[in-house]
């Protein structure tokens, strides 16, 4: 049985980050299933084993960063890294993995757009 909803998956080690883009992404109406996770650990495991339509994460974190979490995901699933640390972030790195970068706070109706295009 085919699944129409869209797979999103929500990292950030500060859970008021993650339940604040979930509540978001659930309000927009739409067919959505949302995990999110605080470990990114949890999340890599997640990643590798499910399919994941669209993934929003941190970008530092304990243990591990978001743009490895970016680089185990599909090349079909989009990328999306989200941070309050720019300069740190390379941009070919993120050209190269096809992700979209948003500083924090994040514009929400621009990541919106992002998920439901």
């Amino acid at each position: 049985m085919e699944n129409n909803h869209i797979e999103i998956v929500v990292v950030d080690d500060e859970e008021q980050i993650t339940e604040l883009i979930e509540i978001f992404i659930q309000s927009a109406g739409k067919k959505t299933n949302v995990h999110t996770f605080n470990d990114p650990r949890k999340a890599r495991d997640f990643i590798k084993n499910n399919k994941v339509d669209v993934l929003i994460t941190d970008y530092k974190m304990p243990h591990i960063n978001g743009l490895d979490l970016l680089k185990i995901a599909s090349p079909a699933t989009k990328k999306i890294l989200i941070s309050g640390y720019v300069t740190e972030i390379a941009e070919d790195c993120l050209n190269q993995m096809n992700a979209l970068f948003f500083e924090k706070p994040v514009p929400m109706k621009e990541l919106r757009e992002i998920i439901f295009k």
